[in-house]
């Protein structure tokens, strides 16, 4: 896309205009489906997703296919790409008595 200023009719060349396309990526968490626009989120950014975002009693973890899931901190930066799936558990888990 070009554009024209004032100057273009004193002869001066046009410049271009970079417009971004807006890149939204389908992320689950909790088997619901969400839309998010960044290629990269923290896990603090991933818990505002849900509608009710998630509560610091509850861990957030990153499903990797053919290895041990990932826990998420608030910091741990994740790249995000359509597909990529998380699950919430608790934070404590207390042990049951026999």
């Amino acid at each position: 896309m070009t554009v024209s200023g004032p100057d273009d009719r004193q002869g001066s060349t046009p410049q271009e205009l970079v417009v971004p396309i807006e890149q939204k990526f389908e992320i689950q968490i909790d088997r619901k489906h969400y839309l998010v626009g960044k290629d990269e989120m923290t896990g603090a950014e991933l818990r505002q997703v849900p509608a009710e975002p998630i509560k610091p009693d509850r861990d957030l973890f990153e499903v990797v296919p053919g290895e041990s899931d990932r826990k998420i901190e608030l910091d741990t930066v994740v790249k995000i790409r359509d597909g990529k799936r998380f699950f919430t558990a608790p934070a404590h888990i207390n042990p049951g008595r026999a």
